[in-house]
This record gives C-alpha cells, structure tokens and sequence, in this order.
C-alpha cells in the first residue's frame, strides 16, 4: 500500500514538472512585448514641439502719443479684462493709471501760467516803451517847431547868426528822423517780443489739452470683436496683466487674434533645418487633447538662425499653416510637429526599441517558438519612432522590445 501512494505521489511531481517547463521555457523573458515586422510606406520624418498661434492678430495697445507728449516712464495697468474673454468691438479691455500723465499736466500747467504772466509782462512793457518813445518825437516836434520860428526871426541878425540858426533846425530834424526810424525798429522788436510770448502760451495750452485728451483715451476698448489673449512681457517676464507695465517703445497691451486661420511656430535645430522646405506636409498632435489630430502645411522657413533662451544652438523658425481649425484650439498651445521629409514606399519597417547595438553590429531578439536568436540586421534611415530594415529579416518575423535576459549572452547570428 506505501509502495502505491509513492508510485502517486512521484507521478504527480513528473506531470508538475512538466507543465512548469511548457509554461515558463516557452515564455523565457516574462511579459516583454513582441512587435512584427511590418511592410509599408517609411515616413522620413522631422519631430519638433511649437505653439499655436493665429495667422492673422490685432493687438490691443496703449494710446498712441505717449512719446510724442513726451512721456516716456512706464505706465502701470490699472484692471483689465480676463483673458479668453470674447469681446465685441467697443467693450471695456483695460484702464491704465493716469498719474505719470497728471504729473505731466501740472508740470505743463506751471509753465503755461508762466507764459500767461510772460505774456502780460512783455504787454506792458511794450506799452510804456512805445509811450515813452511816443513822447520823445512829439517833445522833439515841439523843438522843431522852436527852431523854425528862431530861424525866421533871425533873418534881420547877422549871418553867423542866421546860420547858427539854420544848424539848429537841421539838427532838431536829424533827431525827429533818428528817432522815427528808432520807434519802427522798436515796434518790431515789441511785435516779434508778444509773437513769440503769445506763441509760448499757445504751446503750452495745446500741450495741455494733448496731454487731457490722452488721459481720457486711458480707457481702452476692443477695437474689433475677438477673443482676448494676454501677451509676454519681455522685460519683467510672464504676461501682461493689471499690474503690469506697458512703455511707450512697446505699448501692446494684448491681441485678439483671429481665430479662423492659424498656425503652428516651431524651431528646427541647424541639423534639421536643410531638410525643411516650403509645402511640406506635416501632422501635428496637442498636448492637451491627445486624441486630436491635425494637418498642416510649412509655409514659412527663417533663413537666420537665432538663440532661444536656455540654449546655446542656433535655431531656426518655421511656421506651419494648419489645413482645418478646430474650436477647441487656442492661441499658446504646444503642438507636436511631425514634418514629413519623405516617403519611402515597399521598406521592412520596425520599432527603434527592437534595435540593439554590440561593438558596430546592429541586432535584434527574434522569438522563434519557445527559443529566441540574437540576430544581426542592416538598418537604413530612421525616425523618432521606427527604423527601415535593409536586409537580416523578413515581413512577419516577431521581435522582442527589449532585451531578453535569457538570451543576453546568446551568440549573434552575423549577416551572410
């Protein structure tokens, strides 16, 4: 009876044994995933990230004549409508602080009441100078007239006399004429004096109604209907909103931009960029709705390369046009950008993860049943996600996406 239930008990262990070995030997890396090699068309493809943006943008700025008012602090904004607001032509945007254009509006009233009293001043002034210039000609006639009767009753005396006479009354003409042409040249002096004073409160009072009709234009407005979009502040980093500073070197304060036609920037590395030419096709994906797929087109291809912050390599801008516009996109997403360079059809195509490198040999795992063989490949061009096989495999064949430990040391079956 114990020599049976050994019997048993051995058999049970032989049956354990071998479901064990069907189960794992034919599985010897666990669950890393297999891929086939597929035959089809290879996309050559350039990958970059950008952000959407309109085609076509109206921005939102401070009124203009700040710098000619002669303004050139910084002006703070007061309040200023959401962004992503949708406005219509004419709805509330933003109120700047009007204290920098107050101050400026006292200063100009200080100098415009100096002008008034300039003014004043240089009137009377000019009053009692022509009077007092009046006077002396009319004492000087009086003179004349002194000197004419003197001559005629002289005609009796000598001829010194006489003389002495006659020189008295041509002098006495001589001074009326000097001072005659003394009060033309000092009534042009007096014209030109109140021309240029009465110019000087012109001025100023203009300024003051330029510098009151711009604090009035504080209050800005949306100049079209649109949906409101803040804009980078370059110089003190973010984006502009209450608090911010608007200059007059750059006095946007937002944009609304038009929503119908838009565009994907990108910068495209000075590796890449030769590859990149106008009309090119391109499919793009957005971070935020992951399920969406879009289309475009590049357009555009920057011939100067610039520095990106952060970064030391030169870049290139590129703008891609989309072919349809969505209502979910908005200005300032980041998109991922898959610009197609060409296509090559009737290629053996497979994932990158399949690929593994040994001293200059390219290799990959092929699952052959229950065993697996280390086997060297010829590659051809490749992307971001798959690489073209030139020669080592054949469509269908199955391929580990990572390195199976098992077969880590297998030998590599080297190309013919």
């Amino acid at each position: 009876m114990l020599k049976k239930k050994w019997w048993l008990i051995a058999a049970s262990l032989v049956v354990c044994l071998i479901v064990a070995y069907y189960v794992f030997a034919s599985k010897p890396t666990g669950v890393i995933p297999l891929a086939e090699v597929k035959k089809g068309h290879f996309r050559d493809v350039v990958v970059s990230a950008g952000e959407l943006m309109a085609e076509n943008t109206v921005y939102i700025q401070a009124p203009s004549g700040l710098q000619s008012n002669q303004i050139y602090e910084e002006i703070k904004i007061q309040d200023m409508a959401a962004e992503g607001s949708h406005v219509k032509e004419g709805d509330y945007i933003a109120s700047l602080d009007p204290a920098v254009v107050n101050k400026k509006i006292g200063d100009v009233q200080l100098e415009l009441d100096r002008a008034i009293t300039t003014l004043s001043q240089t009137s009377l002034d000019t009053t009692l100078q022509m009077r007092e210039s009046r006077d002396n000609m009319q004492n000087l006639r009086f003179q004349m007239e002194q000197k004419k009767l003197a001559l005629e009753l002289s005609k009796y005396e000598p001829p010194a006399t006489i003389r002495q006479a006659e020189l008295d009354l041509e002098k006495a003409q001589r001074d009326l004429n000097q001072l005659m042409e003394k009060y033309k040249i000092q009534q042009r002096q007096a014209s030109a004096k109140m021309d240029q004073a009465a110019r000087e409160v012109k001025r100023r009072q203009e300024q003051v109604a330029n510098l009151v009709e711009l604090r009035d234009k504080f209050r800005i407005t949306a100049p079209k209907k649109g949906l409101l979009v803040y804009i980078v502040d370059y110089s003190a980093g973010g984006k502009k909103k209450a608090g911010s500073a608007i200059r007059s070197w750059d006095p946007r304060l937002a944009m609304l931009p038009d929503l119908s036609s838009m565009m994907s920037k990108t910068y495209i590395n000075e590796v890449d960029i030769s590859k990149i030419k106008k009309e090119q096709k391109v499919t793009m994906g957005l971070d935020a709705f992951p399920e969406v797929k879009l289309s475009g087109v590049v357009t555009s291809v920057a011939n100067i390369g610039e520095n990106r912050p952060g970064s030391n390599a030169k870049v290139f801008e590129v703008l891609i046009k989309l072919d349809k516009v969505d209502s979910i996109l908005k200005p300032g997403m980041t998109t991922s950008n898959n610009i197609l360079i060409n296509q090559i059809p009737d290629k053996l195509i497979i994932p990158l993860e399949c690929v593994f490198s040994e001293k200059t040999h390219s290799f990959v795992y092929i699952s052959k049943g229950n065993a697996v063989e280390k086997r060297e490949v010829k590659l051809g061009k490749s992307n971001d996600e798959e690489v073209v096989v030139e020669k080592g495999l054949e469509k269908g064949d199955r391929l580990y996406m990572a390195e199976p430990p098992s077969a880590k040391d297998n030998k590599l079956t080297l190309l013919k």
